[in-house]
């Protein structure tokens, strides 16, 4: 039963490695107008989660048009189309809300904020070279 589990998270997490970059580079980006915004930050949350809503969606549609033979392996492992997208948007959700919060409470500086663009995209790239 447990590793049974623990197959199931390596598997979404190897489907969320293929479109995490695209998600965390819109999660900065948003992380990034909100500390330019100053006192309509609190505005721009709304706009923000919309952003963040609608990309999430576009990236998963694109996901799946382009990897749509690829999802029979998930499938033929016991692991649907829908629990893939579902798991990876609300795991993509939270990682996204963690950031918004950190940036209203501690205000992340800018050479922070490069440090760590700068280290996922190293990380990701590291990470597909090595296949």
């Amino acid at each position: 039963m447990f590793v049974s589990r623990i197959r199931t998270i390596k598997l979404i997490a190897r489907f969320y490695g293929g479109i995490f970059l695209a998600n965390f580079l819109v999660t900065l980006s948003c992380v990034y107008l909100l500390r330019f915004a100053g006192k309509d930050a609190q505005l721009l949350l709304v706009v923000f989660f919309w952003y963040k809503v609608i990309s999430i969606s576009l990236i998963f549609y694109t996901a799946v048009y382009y990897k749509r033979h690829e999802l029979y392996y998930y499938q033929n492992l016991g692991i649907s189309k829908i629990r893939l997208i579902l798991t990876t948007s609300v795991f993509d959700f939270f990682v996204w809300l963690i950031f918004i919060l950190l940036q209203l409470i501690i205000y992340i500086p800018g050479y922070i904020f490069n440090l760590i663009l700068w280290s996922v995209l190293l990380i990701h790239l590291y990470a597909y070279n090595r296949k």
